[in-house]
């Protein structure tokens, strides 16, 4: 399962190695490794163009637009769904255009192109192709990129993007300027744990379509599981701290990683 928002590396390969993707797909069979770091590097490549790049706002849009063509050998070996590719590339034109989100209606729409798209192909790349991957892959990559928002809410805002959305805010009296300067009120722990229960129960929902899988898809499906570990983990320890995002750059240790790995792949 890949998830964004990916950050920037001076190289693709460089950035994988510091992701939290790189034990899930080094732990692919050879030929399916291959082309799901491929995969990685598209999805890094048009990450990087929109988020970090010195490229206008044209040149973002042409290099979107063009894209594909990167992955057509992949596309062509394993029948690819190019509508869920083409949702991918809209989520990162959302990017160029889109700093706010109203309600969460439309912040899942954007989650759904940029996460549950991309996970849904993951799980194609994988050889996952029965009824109940990709229900699996679209409520899990939700939860992944719920707890990506939550934990990389000083970095957008940096970026002057704020991806909780706009409605919640309001509920809980925080004010955008809060977020954008760095210094929330006190209400913003309830803003910031909210959105947790929100990824939890995208979480559940994918722990219920895993139950569902057959052992043979459940197999299949290993990395993806093992991304849920990690993030599940990265997220308990925002929650341990109070969601103190502002202040440190949450990360699952190698260490720890290695540790969940040997549990999905030889324990549960």
């Amino acid at each position: 399962m890949i998830s964004f928002k990916i950050r920037p590396s001076n190289h693709p390969q460089g950035a994988i190695l510091k992701s939290n993707l790189a034990i899930a797909l080094y732990l692919l069979p050879r030929a399916r490794r291959k082309d799901a770091l491929r995969f990685y590097e598209f999805c890094h490549s048009i990450d990087e163009c929109v988020d970090h790049s010195s490229l206008t706002q044209s040149e973002k849009e042409k290099f979107l637009k063009t894209s594909l063509e990167s992955l057509e050998e992949i596309i062509q070996r394993y029948q690819l769904d190019r509508e869920l590719l083409d949702e991918i590339i809209r989520g990162m034109q959302m990017d160029l255009t889109i700093n706010r989100y109203a309600t969460f209606e439309e912040l899942r729409l954007y989650a759904w192109c940029v996460a549950s798209a991309v996970g849904l192909v993951s799980a194609q790349l994988f050889g996952a192709d029965g009824t109940s991957s990709p229900n699996y892959a679209e409520n899990l990559g939700l939860a992944l990129q719920l707890t990506n928002i939550l934990r990389d809410v000083a970095e957008d805002a940096a970026q002057n993007r704020i991806y909780i959305p706009l409605e919640d805010l309001a509920r809980f009296n925080v004010t955008a300027e809060e977020i954008l300067r760095g210094v929330p009120s006190p209400q913003a722990t309830h803003l910031f744990h909210h959105q947790a229960e929100r990824a939890l129960s995208y979480f559940a929902k994918a722990d219920l379509a895993w139950k569902k899988m057959p052992s043979r898809e459940r197999h299949l499906m290993r990395p993806a599981r093992l991304m849920e570990a990690i993030y599940r983990t990265l997220l308990e320890k925002m929650q341990h701290d109070r969601y103190d995002v502002f202040h440190q750059r949450y990360r699952v240790s190698f260490f720890k990683k290695l540790c969940l790995a040997w549990h999905v792949y030889f324990i549960s």
